[in-house]
């Protein structure tokens, strides 16, 4: 559908950048005076490790931890959001690239590269822009933030107007906030160091910056070597690098080393000598290793370990680890959900039930989750934009306990009324058919609510969660088979099916939150075609909703698509959202914890007196 555009180029950036502004979380700020040298530990929380060194990775392999912990260090996005201050808007310090120019009614974006170096020498430059381009129009579908019809497809053209420019001529005027904030992020500038297909081969030989018809055997080639942990620190190949850190040591159980990139170009050179990434067995290990001295600099506490406080306080009345470290809240960027399956071959028919939603969504006590799981350190998610932090883009569907506070009888009542009868405590379609009091379009006869709902352990609040989920929809005669794995481990589980197939036997995900870029609208998480919508949900009219944010600023344009996505609940359970609780040792300086992109930034740490 056609919408309003904008009508000016200039107007449309401010209101890109200034409606991103003023939340998130905060940063730390140490009383001494900032120090050179000294090494930072920061503690891994358990079985998140990262695993992916490439910036340019499927959906097996989409995972904060990779790309925050580990590529940005190395390899800069070309746009970076969040700041120390908690906005989660454009950081134009740690951006590689000035603000981008929308003109001829945002169908034209100008995009200017600072006078980066890489560590070998190279500029920073248009063609490493380029290489990207080149290398995700032929690889869109291996990539994890691909959709179908969205970036690269509505670029109709990459071209070098300078050295250091890129001109990108669009096929429609797209909002310049969402574009800037959910498409150019994406671009990681590859150095042509890469641009090969063999050890052996001369850097740029591979041709891909130049021919988009060659970036096939280049991507296989770097593909394969990031499949290859135990070289990420030894490979000559990725020492070449952009960022303000290289790998000196990784290992595949997560022990990772950094050092300054003595070749760094960028404004905010790091103070520390090292920077150090350590792994624990457990939430526990790491917080007697907290407990126990200053061994750590940052890391995360679980709230097991800290007095409950009111969902409303930012912090608990006392800090049991007051000797050695400031305890600082922070928050996910994203939509906290259980992900249904609809391409499961068993399930998939019920799931597209909007009442079964309901119902599932009904059995879940998210304020009681709140207050006892996570003993106040959350916050219920009846939508898609998440409450905490305060953001300009809550609609007021979303606002207090949304359209489906728990009700287990009203849960059960829906099932009842829709030709369902327990049967042994599971509900059974006992009246298929899709009038309105069957059990829907597709439900056999037979069908039994009774689900394997696969989640991560990494977080003992998770196991807490599904528990009592487990035991409340129980009540309503729905069944839950609780399989706790690894963060990786699920991820790989439910990321891997495309259409039929064994990979798509799993029947609900739960992992945490989808992490959204600047803009948390559902393009890529809920079109049809996005590599991230990988419970393969398909609403014709969400679609055209969200398709309406992709082409106006309009805020009712929002608006209605989040109020529209609220009520239906789009293939997603809404999972209370946790507030993680960060720990920074006390002699040290500079530490944020940004909402968006998740991009942890060492460079900006000190060690005071």
């Amino acid at each position: 559908m056609r919408v309003r555009r904008l009508p000016s180029a200039v107007g449309a950036l401010v209101f890109a950048i200034s409606v991103l502004s003023g939340c998130g979380s905060g940063g730390t700020h140490s009383g001494g005076a900032p120090q050179e040298g000294g090494t930072a530990v920061f503690a891994e929380a358990p079985g998140t490790q990262p695993n992916w060194i490439f910036p340019f990775y499927d959906a097996a392999h989409n995972s904060g931890y990779a790309t925050g912990d580990l590529q940005y260090l190395m390899y800069r996005p070309l746009y970076w959001f969040g700041d120390a201050q908690g906005g989660i808007g454009l950081n134009e310090t740690k951006s590689l690239a000035a603000p981008p120019k929308f003109s001829d009614d945002n169908t034209t974006v100008t995009i200017d590269i600072k006078p980066y170096k890489w560590s070998n020498g190279e500029d920073v430059n248009a063609k490493n822009v380029q290489f990207w381009m080149n290398l995700l129009l032929s690889q869109k579908q291996n990539f994890a933030q691909y959709v179908v019809g969205q970036f690269p497809d509505n670029v109709r053209s990459v071209t070098a107007t300078g050295p250091r420019q890129i001109t990108l001529k669009l096929n429609d005027s797209y909002s310049p906030t969402w574009f800037t904030g959910q498409e150019l992020v994406q671009i990681t500038p590859l150095p042509l160091a890469w641009d090969k297909t063999s050890d052996a081969a001369a850097p740029g030989s591979g041709g891909c910056a130049e021919d988009q018809s060659k970036c096939e055997a280049v991507y296989k080639y770097l593909y394969e070597k990031s499949k290859d942990l135990s070289t990420y620190a030894t490979d000559p190949l990725w020492q070449v690098v952009d960022g303000p850190w290289h790998l000196t040591n990784f290992d595949a159980q997560g022990h990772i080393s950094f050092d300054p990139n003595p070749s760094y170009s960028g404004p905010d050179k790091p103070r520390l000598a090292h920077y150090r990434m350590e792994p624990f067995t457990s939430t526990d290990a790491a917080f007697n290793t907290l407990r126990a001295g200053n061994a750590i600099s940052v890391g995360s506490v679980q709230v097991t370990n800290l007095p409950e406080k009111k969902a409303s306080q930012e912090l608990p009345s006392t800090n049991p680890l007051q000797a050695n470290y400031n305890l600082v809240p922070a928050y996910g960027w994203g939509w906290s959900t259980s992900i249904l399956n609809m391409a499961n071959p068993t399930f998939g028919a019920t799931f597209n039930q909007l009442y079964i939603r309901q119902a599932l969504q009904l059995t879940l006590d998210q304020e009681t989750d709140v207050d006892s799981a996570m003993r106040g350190y959350g916050a219920i998610t009846t939508g898609p934009v998440p409450i905490k932090p305060e953001n300009p883009y809550i609609a007021d569907a979303e606002r207090g306990s949304g359209p489906y506070p728990f009700d287990k009888a009203k849960a059960r009542a829906l099932l009842t009324g829709h030709g369902w009868t327990d049967q042994g405590g599971v509900m059974t379609c006992t009246n298929p058919g899709a009038a309105d009091n069957q059990c829907g379009a597709g439900v056999a006869a037979g069908t039994r609510l009774q689900f394997t709902l696969e989640y991560s352990t990494g977080n003992p609040i998770y196991g807490r969660v599904v528990q009592q989920w487990k035991s409340d929809a129980a009540q309503a005669g729905i069944v839950f088979d609780l399989k706790g794995q690894e963060f990786n481990t699920v991820m790989d589980d439910i990321s891997n099916c495309h259409g039929s197939g064994p990979a798509c036997d799993w029947q609900i995900g739960f992992f945490g939150y989808q992490q959204y870029n600047a803009v948390p609208t559902g393009d890529q998480l809920l079109l049809p075609g996005s590599s991230a919508n990988i419970g393969s949900y398909n609403d014709p009219k969400l679609t055209e909703l969200i398709n309406a944010t992709l082409h106006s600023d309009d805020k009712k344009a929002f608006a209605d698509y989040e109020e529209y996505a609220t009520r239906t609940l789009p293939g997603q359970i809404n999972m209370p959202l946790r507030t993680y609780m960060e720990v920074v040792a006390k002699n040290l300086g500079g530490v944020a914890f940004p909402a968006v992109q998740t991009g942890r930034a060492p460079e900006d740490w000190y060690f005071t007196k």
